[in-house]
């Protein structure tokens, strides 16, 4: 191993045994002298220790590492993987450097790779999207749309995630837009739908509910349901039974449903999935036995399976609650 590895090796071992807690002064200052290294890997460590331990006092130094690896970028600091630490921890922090974040959404840095060249900035673009929305600043959406376009999903994800933690009314407007001329990635428009029904609850039901329909995406029809149980919106379980009564054989479509209705986590959600384990046909009750398998924790919802299967006594349903409900 080259003396400088041994070097940069070394000095991860250091920050790696650092007593953040006891010590903060300490612990500062040796993350301030590590922030001031050259080596990208020591200084990515360094800003992910000051943002575990929300150090806010490091954040002139966190932006002056970020401003020297953007000097020869790719071979300074190879796949950002410092520049993305320090993003992400600048966020942490609440920064409030508008600039910064400004930039940020901005960055590109393209690396050569077989056969062309990848962006490795596409985890700063996100981070930034998050930063610059929480610094207040009022123009912040329109600085993100244009990242609801990026060639990248992570990106696109990030600035929808953003988007929904600004002024409601506004993000609202910028979501049901992107919604409406979709993406090909099945993620970006989940992420769309849960942030709509985080900024419009009541007005947003009803508009993804159309998602649900015959006619849109299986993958896209998925992160509806999905969206539409997570939300917990008591409103939204009606929407994914009509679903399911619409849909007459049991497809993929069918059992997202029903881990949709699992994550809903409502007592009507439970009953539901509970009476198709007890009279359904067993591939649509093994499959419901599954989707509440995300609870291995949850006492009464297993007391109350364990019920309807020794009145069902089904030997196959039995087995398969066996498997997805293993004792502790």
């Amino acid at each position: 191993m080259p003396a400088q590895n041994k070097s940069v090796e070394a000095k991860l071992a250091a920050l790696g045994e650092l007593d953040l807690s006891s010590d903060a002064a300490a612990a500062q200052a040796a993350l301030r002298a590590a922030l001031a290294e050259r080596h990208y890997r020591v200084v990515a460590k360094a800003a992910e220790l000051a943002g575990e331990r929300l150090f806010y006092d490091l954040q002139v130094p966190l932006r002056d590492a970020y401003a020297r690896f953007l000097r020869d970028p790719v071979k300074a600091d190879p796949n950002c993987i410092a520049k993305r630490a320090i993003a992400r921890t600048l966020v942490a922090l609440e920064c409030n450097h508008v600039a910064f974040f400004l930039d940020g959404v901005r960055y590109r840095q393209m690396e050569p790779v077989w056969g062309g060249s990848v962006d490795t900035a596409v985890d700063v673009r996100a981070s930034c999207a998050m930063g610059l929305v929480a610094t207040g600043y009022a123009r912040a959406l329109h600085e993100l749309t244009p990242l609801l376009t990026d060639s990248e999903p992570v990106v696109r994800q990030g600035a929808i995630r953003a988007i929904a933690c600004a002024n409601p009314r506004e993000a609202e407007l910028l979501l049901r837009f992107k919604a409406g001329v979709g993406d090909q990635e099945p993620l970006v428009m989940g992420d769309c739908f849960a942030g709509l029904l985080s900024v419009a609850p009541e007005e947003s039901l009803p508009f993804i509910a159309q998602y649900l329909n015959r006619d849109v995406d299986d993958d896209v029809r998925e992160a509806a349901a999905l969206a539409l149980g997570e939300s917990r919106l008591e409103a939204a379980l009606p929407c994914l039974r009509q679903a399911w009564d619409d849909e007459m054989i049991m497809t993929d479509f069918r059992r997202a449903l029903l881990r949709a209705a699992a994550l809903h986590r409502s007592e009507a959600a439970f009953d539901w999935l509970l009476s198709l384990i007890a009279e359904g046909h067993a591939s649509v009750a093994e499959p419901a036995v599954r989707s509440l398998a995300i609870y291995p924790h949850n006492d009464r919802l297993r007391e109350r399976i364990e019920s309807v299967l020794a009145q069902r006594n089904d030997r196959r349903l039995s087995e398969a609650f066996a498997r997805e409900w293993p004792e502790e």
